[in-house]
């Protein structure tokens, strides 16, 4: 049923009311209470046996149902409860309290006469309880279904938020009862500009951001870059109104779920390039540089010849090779890490794993293998990173289990070192940074995580690559539903002096992932897609340094 609105007439002072029983505001709930009556029983059926007063009869039996609120305004999401509180009705409900929150708003309650005054900004709303009547700065509206009071608190229906609350607030609200998705506000662009300047044989593109962002970049065969910026939301018009100069010829920009996408457009001249960041991350600095001939095929009079170019600009970010990997088994000893159902603890399974990892990668390849821990043992965080430095590690991959209180959540989710972009991720590296004596949150020093972010930007393109890279594979050989590529704040990662990462291999929480975490075959294939993984990360890591070496050589015959 489609809310109504109701034009009221309110007596001109001075003016004496209607004498009748019902002029005064005893009179006017009843008729109020009447008409809802009656348009409830109009819009649930002519049902002889239907309760007339049913629609306002509430279910206590009714369970708790977490829905995601996501705020765009702030970049934040926070789980809700709602409750499917009204009998007969699938309308979910949201306490006022919840929804004071949700609108940094505040609430005068009368219990007397079970009205609640609700009050965000500068606008005042009343709810009265059992009645679906709202009045607001735009007048009155009715709901298809009433508030109602539950546990001390009185219950709004969504509908109430993303109809009246939203729109007379000013605040778009969207809700996707599918997902249980609640969506507020509009989101703020944090990519804002792009400057080109050209000096001498190089093109360099700054990329302006208001805030640090990850980020990776990575040619294309048709020779143009690519970098794809995590947690970016393209501002309008910031990559259209880029003009044509030096060895750079276009940019487009496309907006996806989770990150920005550049793609540059790149003069055939440019051979590699570079990236770096620069104003404490909030600039991202490509650097095109024009392809240095050395030398020039002798003319040949006749026939033909082969002259090898490489498709596509070279990243000369990092010379990086891949010799040695060190794999990090999350937890263990007195930290169990997450739980499920069934008994299975996060720290077995994490060793399972990463022992398969290393005796598939030692038969596979010649990689050597490093473990941080081939025990049930516990070991600092801090001592993690060292333990990889020390044995020389070229990859640095912490193996984990994800956990939600909501045992539908499932799937892989890989993570590169950089400041959390949303609450999920801040609360996924609180709950893996949680590991010490006491319980408390082991969180970075700020110094020291500046610090150390500062050296992984250094390898951020080459850690955020390597996440994609996994998240593919292992999400495609083992069918898992993807949950993407995020960057946070995990302390297992700062201090590595490498291209770090750390892996959620699924959701111990999640009755179905926990049995097949727990079972040995799947552990084995688990690694063993993990391993393809870093192999073919090693492999294009090579072929990167062949291309690079080959044009340094010049082109040749």
């Amino acid at each position: 049923m489609k809310m109504l609105t109701i034009k009221t007439t309110t007596a001109r002072a001075g003016r004496p009311g209607p004498r009748s029983g019902r002029g005064g505001p005893a009179g006017i709930l009843l008729v109020v209470l009447a008409v809802s009556v009656a348009l409830a029983t109009l819009a649930w059926g002519q049902d002889a046996d239907l309760d007339p007063l049913a629609f306002t009869q509430p279910d206590p039996s009714a369970p708790v149902v977490p829905i995601l609120v996501q705020d765009r305004a702030t970049g934040t999401e926070q789980a809700a409860d709602a409750r499917a509180l009204l009998a007969g009705s699938r309308e979910p409900y949201l306490s006022s309290a919840t929804v004071a929150a949700l609108f940094q708003g505040t609430r005068f309650w009368d219990g007397r006469l079970g009205v609640l005054d609700f009050k965000a900004g500068d606008k005042t709303f009343r709810f009265t309880n059992l009645t679906r009547l709202v009045s607001g700065p735009g007048g009155e509206t009715l709901l298809p279904v009433p508030v109602l009071l539950m546990e001390d608190d009185l219950w709004l229906p969504l509908v109430a938020v993303t109809d009246v609350l939203g729109p007379q607030l000013g605040i778009p609200v969207q809700w996707d009862p599918d997902r249980r998705h609640l969506v507020l506000g509009v989101q703020e662009h944090n990519v804002t500009r792009i400057r080109i300047e050209v000096l001498g044989r190089t093109t360099v593109v700054h990329v302006g951001c208001t805030e640090p962002l990850g980020y990776r970049a990575s040619g294309t065969p048709d020779g143009n870059i690519e970098l794809k910026i995590y947690g970016g939301l393209l501002a309008s018009g910031v990559a259209s109104r880029v003009s044509p100069r030096g060895l750079l010829r276009r940019v487009s920009g496309l907006q996806r779920s989770g990150y920005a996408l550049l793609e540059l457009k790149t003069d055939q001249l440019v051979g590699h390039y570079r990236t770096y960041t620069a104003d404490e991350g909030r600039e991202i600095v490509v650097v095109l540089e024009e392809e240095q001939v050395t030398t020039m095929p002798e003319p040949v009079p006749r026939g033909k010849v082969d002259v090898n170019i490489q498709a596509g600009p070279v990243d000369m970010t990092h010379d990086l090779q891949v010799g040695t990997v060190v794999i990090d088994p999350g937890h263990g000893g007195h930290d169990m890490g997450a739980v499920g159902p069934d008994g299975i603890m996060e720290k077995d399974v994490n060793l399972a794993v990463a022992r398969e990892l290393r005796s598939y990668l030692q038969h596979q390849s010649d990689l050597k293998v490093v473990l941080t821990r081939d025990k049930d043992e516990f070991i600092e965080l801090d001592d993690r990173a060292e333990k990889a430095n020390t044995a020389g590690g070229n990859l640095f991959i912490s193996l984990h289990c994800n956990s939600w209180f909501n045992s539908s959540a499932h799937g892989l989710e890989t993570y590169f070192l950089s400041p959390a972009r949303s609450d999920w991720a801040r609360s996924v590296a609180a709950a893996e940074n949680g590991s010490g004596q006491s319980g408390e949150l082991d969180v970075p020093d700020d110094v020291d995580f500046i610090v150390w972010e500062l050296v992984q930007n250094r390898f951020i393109s080459s850690s955020s690559h390597l996440a994609e890279v996994i998240q593919g594979r292992v999400g495609d050989a083992l069918g898992l539903e993807d949950r993407g590529v995020h960057q946070a704040g995990f302390r297992v990662l700062v201090g590595a002096y490498m291209p770090a990462v750390l892996v959620e291999m699924g959701f111990v929480s999640n009755p179905q992932e926990e049995k097949k975490l727990g079972s040995s075959s799947y552990q084995r294939r688990l690694a063993q897609a993990i391993g393809d993984a870093v192999m073919a990360y090693r492999d294009e890591m090579e072929s990167l340094q062949s291309a690079g070496g080959d044009r340094g050589a010049g082109h040749g015959r």
